[in-house]
């Protein structure tokens, strides 16, 4: 028996992907998160809808990135349990999700009318409608930082590229799904062919499937286009995914281009211990990160570190005052500066001896009221003081919110040499030691934002003051140190003492 052998012209497979392509977007529509709100456009002559899903925790004292979308009532669900699980484990930042919604995506979405699509060709306005009347709507209503991306599926995913194209004064990253840069001949390519020389600074990821609908979607094409036509600004990569179908390659595209996007978030998250402190000059004092990077790079003298700045491996050394910056140099535009650190020409702080009449612990007194930023504590009156010998016991105050305290006592530095002191707590809190503010993390703020300083102590007793407010939330202080001779770990308690 002879097997039956099927040919398949090129025109013909194109085709084939383009009905399969236009088909497969017919996905059961999903609950969306958030909430909805209606805008009359000029740009799409009459009212619109937005679905908008804020991201947990969302206060007015912080400023959030926000990531447009197109198809939301089939998208959205999934792309906000990604965005929630890349938040929660540092991989982006806390973003708004706005999902614009299309009750005809094939008009809205095309660039052009076509034999096929003749209701096409509405993607210029539908554009303008996102980049001029949602984009104000989101600003005027949430606090937002100035990062905005832009995300599609399909005819999404060609209606993005054909804004970063036609209008890239809107966003700054292009997240672009299994695109249809198939349409109208490739019209999109030929496009990009003309544009791509004056773009410069923005981000673009592009996500699709191995084998020919690589070809098919018309993908390849674009690759050869930025590869030849880019500017070298322009910070853009490419993934073709294998053994996908054109809905399911949107879970994994959608996470690595979130990813790619975010890569100036991770960026700023990778810090450097201690944030700033005092040093003698001709003692080496060393800088840690406990996040390593091959490319990684650092200054000592306050400039931005570039691509040509030395590497930052496990440690540095400096022996005088120094304005210290790490960063991944990045080619894009509107990125995040450098963390920055100051270090200051101080003296070695001579401690106290140790007698009996020290006890362990420290004595705090007790505040009640409603404290957005630590208050001038000599203007109020304790509710309460006492003293704790084994933690902070926060939970043992009167009260579980909208309190603040001050823990006053001392520090006993074992030996000589360098201290490093670093906090962590919800919300605001202040460090003194020797009557000098060494750490500031004031303001309304969750556990996660840490601080850290140094100083050179003698052996001995060394006078501390720790200063805290709760607004809200969980109550929580962290205290971390290292010592000379000591691994870096928990502040122990036994380490407190006050003279009563």
């Amino acid at each position: 028996m002879k097997k039956a052998s099927i040919k398949i012209k090129k025109h013909t497979l194109q085709l084939l992907i383009i009905c399969v392509s236009l088909v497969s977007v017919n996905l059961v529509a999903q609950n969306m998160p958030g909430e909805s709100f209606t805008i009359t456009s000029e740009y799409m002559e009459g009212d619109r809808e937005i679905q908008i899903a804020l991201p947990k925790g969302y206060n007015e004292w912080t400023k959030y990135d926000v990531q447009y979308m197109l198809d939301p009532k089939w998208n959205m669900e999934l792309r906000k349990s990604l965005l929630d699980f890349m938040q929660n484990n540092t991989m982006a930042p806390r973003t708004i999700l706005v999902g614009v919604v299309s009750p005809n995506r094939a008009s809205d979405m095309t660039p052009t009318k076509t034999q096929r699509q003749h209701d096409g060709g509405n993607a210029e306005n539908f554009i303008d409608f996102i980049g001029k009347e949602v984009k104000p709507f989101v600003e005027s209503k949430y606090k937002t930082s100035g990062h905005n991306a832009f995300a599609g599926h399909s005819y999404g995913g060609l209606c993005v590229m054909h804004a970063l194209l036609k209008a890239p004064e809107y966003f700054d990253s292009y997240l672009v799904g299994d695109p249809s840069f198939w349409y109208d001949d490739q019209l999109m390519v030929k496009m990009a062919e003309e544009k791509l020389p004056n773009i410069k600074g923005k981000v673009l990821f592009i996500g699709g499937r191995k084998g020919s609908a690589y070809k098919g979607m018309g993908i390849e094409a674009m690759e050869t286009a930025l590869k030849k036509y880019a500017d070298p600004s322009l910070d853009w990569k490419i993934v073709a995914y294998e053994d996908e179908s054109h809905n399911s390659v949107v879970y994994k595209l959608n996470y690595d281009g979130i990813k790619f996007i975010a890569e100036d978030y991770r960026n700023k998250s990778i810090k450097f211990i201690p944030n700033n402190g005092e040093l003698i000059s001709g003692i080496p004092l060393s800088i840690y990160t406990m996040q390593t990077h091959d490319k990684l790079r650092y200054t000592i003298d306050g400039s931005e570190p570039n691509f040509e700045s030395e590497l930052f491996k496990d440690s540095i050394l400096i022996s005088k005052p120094s304005t210290v910056k790490i960063k991944i140099p990045s080619k894009r535009a509107n990125v995040l500066p450098a963390n920055s650190g100051q270090f200051v020409e101080g003296k070695k702080l001579k401690g106290i001896k140790k007698t009996k009449k020290y006890i362990s612990g420290l004595q705090y007194k007790y505040y009640e009221g409603v404290f957005e930023k630590l208050p001038k504590f000599d203007t109020l009156n304790a509710i309460k003081a006492g003293t704790v010998s084994k933690n902070f016991q926060l939970k043992s105050f009167p009260k579980k919110q909208e309190f603040a305290c001050v823990y006053n006592g001392f520090f006993e530095a074992k030996e000589s040499g360098y201290h490093y002191f670093a906090v962590k707590s919800s919300d605001g809190l202040k460090f003194y030691i020797h009557d000098k503010l060494m750490i500031n993390n004031d303001w309304r703020h969750a556990a996660f934002d840490d601080k850290s300083t140094v100083l050179y102590l003698e052996k001995g007793l060394h006078p501390v003051k720790y200063e805290y407010f709760q607004f809200n939330g969980k109550a929580e202080i962290n205290l971390l140190f290292k010592a000379p001779g000591e691994k870096p770990g928990r502040l122990p308690f036994d380490r407190f003492c006050y003279k009563p």
